[in-house]
């Protein structure tokens, strides 16, 4: 199962770096045309407008036909909305692709949440979705070095040019059926059984609370993609520093995903959902304080760090308390609760900031996080060290 499981992390790391350079791109290529903060607050919220009400849907679409169409049309949809861009110049043509590689990125990623879950069993599912993080941790920071790099070598049109290549490769791979998905696990149906609506399933309580750590950790990943270029643009770093800025913070989720077998072996899930987040938190304190850039570079590893740990474990806790049958609907679930926060929260940011500068939204953020932190501290009674 080794090798379908790398070939399917090769292509959600393909459509993941495409989507976080062409976020970028877009951002600098907005701040060059004269958008204001608020502006660029707009079009970063505009990424989860419409997928935040789509992703249910998408996810039982995805139960029903397995990934592989979807994953072609995801990917197809995101070279196209980046070639339009280069055919098309000027501040409109963003506000029409931002709400549309949202959609086709959700679709991508549900499905691969989904895939990622069938191979193995169940025991291997920690490890496989820790691959697949190390894939989009690398994907993270592939995607905006590129972004940064061809900004600034070849102007921001030819870089939309270079995203597009880079989003079509998944359809070759696809096209050309060398991945073969195992079958989806068979349906679980219970004598009082009717299938009930999404919302339900917030009812139970380790569901609800995995569904809380994940759709943070999804906020947060759109956030920074959004706050860290506008501090930097902010502060004068050129688009390479910003890019590498946000490579820095994947590099951190790289190098704490290396440990991560060992920390589960010897730490409880929740006591490392619960550091991962303060990390964070952390980090964003401390980003506003420095205009220095070896230190921003550190304050951003600290919350690539965090993120790096929390998010394949939320997602394995998640993927256990999931009914079987409807793994893509709950993970649709998941995207429509993050997408709401991906869409109010820049918004919210880009206000604040255009008003009285990005440290209040940093910090109010990071506020958020330790509010999360401590309602979950029931969960270190189970203690850190593993008695079994």
């Amino acid at each position: 199962m080794y090798k379908p499981l790398y070939l399917q992390v090769f292509l959600s790391s393909c459509n993941h770096a495409a989507f976080n350079g062409l976020r970028l791109t877009v951002l600098l290529y907005a701040a060059a045309l004269g958008a204001s903060p608020a502006l660029l607050g707009l079009l970063a919220a505009s990424n989860g407008l419409i997928s935040a009400f789509m992703a249910v849907s998408m996810g039982r679409w995805i139960d029903r036909i397995g990934p592989r169409k979807p994953f072609m049309l995801a990917s197809l949809m995101l070279a196209a909305c980046s070639a339009l861009v280069w055919a098309v110049e000027g501040m409109t043509v963003l506000f029409l692709i931002c709400p549309l590689i949202g959609i086709f990125n959700s679709m991508f990623q549900i499905g691969s949440h989904q895939a990622i879950g069938r191979f193995g069993k169940p025991e291997d599912r920690t490890s496989n979705f820790t691959v697949h993080s190390l894939g989009i941790s690398a994907a993270t920071f592939v995607g905006p070095m590129v972004s940064g790099l061809t900004v600034d070598h070849l102007g921001a049109l030819n870089s939309f040019l270079v995203l597009a290549v880079m989003s079509a490769l998944p359809v070759l791979v696809l096209g050309s059926n060398l991945l073969i998905y195992p079958p989806q696990a068979k349906r679980v149906r219970e004598a009082s059984s009717e299938v009930k609506g999404s919302w339900a399933l917030l009812r139970d309580i380790k569901l609800r609370r995995a569904y809380m750590v994940a759709s943070l950790n999804n906020c947060i990943w759109s956030l920074v993609g959004f706050m860290i270029p506008l501090y930097g643009t902010q502060v004068g770093l050129s688009a390479t520093r910003i890019g590498s800025l946000m490579a820095i913070l994947a590099t951190g989720t790289i190098v704490i995903r290396l440990f991560m077998p060992w920390l589960l072996r010897t730490v409880h899930r929740w006591p490392l959902v619960m550091g991962a987040q303060s990390m964070i938190a952390i980090g964003f304190i401390g980003m506003p304080f420095t205009e220095v850039y070896a230190w921003m570079g550190v304050f951003a590893c600290s919350v690539g760090a965090g993120l790096g740990l929390s998010g394949p474990v939320a997602t394995t806790l998640m993927y256990d308390a999931s009914p079987p049958e409807r793994v893509g609907e709950v993970v649709g679930m998941r995207m429509t609760i993050g997408n709401i926060g991906q869409t109010v929260l820049p918004l919210i940011s880009g206000a604040v900031g255009a008003a009285f500068g990005v440290g209040p939204v940093f910090w109010t953020v990071a506020t958020i996080i330790f509010a999360d932190v401590y309602s979950h501290r029931d969960m270190l009674e189970a203690g850190v060290k593993r008695t079994s």
